[in-house]
């Protein structure tokens, strides 16, 4: 790993320095982090360091050939959120360097680097499409039903040429959270993703679903999220993958989540690890 990127974890804690009680973020790759329980006005935010790598298909010509590109994306992700009793809305700003061919677009969930005909291939760093989500909770925990909301994410394409697609991406899901027995939660989503064209490439849209155990206990935490997504790419099988993930106590009430990413199938993105400080 970059110094630059061992300094940025470092000085991660300095840039909340007020004490709130941590939001809840169980799963990693979820996109959309649960709503607050609490009734009333309540905010918070977390601050990602997320390293992907591509899955093994590049376009060549107007066919998929599936080898590897060697692409990487590291991104810096600050986020806020507010919530007014069953609303939440929330802002992420990232900050990108990508590596090899390719540029990052998706809607839920982590991005996914796709590779265009005749993109940059060099390394290249700035800002990246900022997102714009809004919770809303449609059903409270009971003692039968689970919790029920209902999320929406805008990807506005704010990134410089060669970091995204140029293109608004847009998705939407319902996300349940189901406690089991005490430290003991499950948490699923089923999504929709529609995501835009660049020039030189047809990208499809498609269905997305999550399903992943959180285990909690005394404040440290940990579990794994099992991610389906529909490929974007034409003619290329879906993608399935494992995230587990440990969650620890940090500085002023906060936690910190480290999570990795382990491909399922040969097809699905190579390997993703990640750090976030939970507000």
């Amino acid at each position: 790993m970059k110094n630059w990127v061992r300094l940025a974890i470092g000085l991660a804690p300095l840039l909340f320095p007020i004490s709130v009680e941590a939001q809840s973020l169980p799963g990693p790759s979820m996109g959309i982090p649960e709503a607050s329980s609490k009734p009333g006005f309540d905010w918070g935010g977390f601050l990602g360091f997320d390293y992907v790598t591509s899955a093994k298909c590049s376009l060549l010509s107007s066919t998929v050939s599936c080898t590897s590109t060697g692409s990487s994306a590291f991104s810096i992700s600050p986020a806020v959120m507010a919530q007014f009793d069953r609303l939440r809305l929330e802002l992420t700003v990232p900050f990108v360097d990508i590596e090899g061919p390719g540029t990052l677009t998706g809607a839920l969930g982590p991005r996914t680097i796709v590779a265009q005909s005749g993109g940059p291939t060099d390394r290249r760093s700035g800002l990246g499409d900022v997102s714009v989500g809004a919770a809303f909770i449609l059903v409270r925990e009971g003692p039968i039903m689970p919790r029920l909301e209902l999320a929406g994410v805008v990807k506005v394409p704010t990134a410089a040429i060669g970091l995204g697609t140029g293109q608004t991406d847009y998705g939407a899901q319902v996300t349940f959270y189901r406690p089991l027995l005490t430290g003991f939660k499950t948490f699923g989503s089923v999504g929709y993703q529609r995501i835009g064209d660049p020039n030189t490439l047809q990208l499809h849209d498609g269905e997305r679903g999550t399903f992943g155990l959180d285990i909690n206990y005394s404040n440290w935490g940990g579990g794994a999220l099992l991610d389906y997504e529909k490929s974007l790419f034409p003619g290329v099988p879906n993608s399935f993958t494992v995230d587990p993930y440990v969650t620890i106590p940090f500085m002023f009430g906060s936690g910190l989540q480290v999570y990795t990413t382990f491909a399922l199938t040969r097809l699905s993105p190579n390997h993703g690890v990640g750090v976030r400080l939970v507000l």
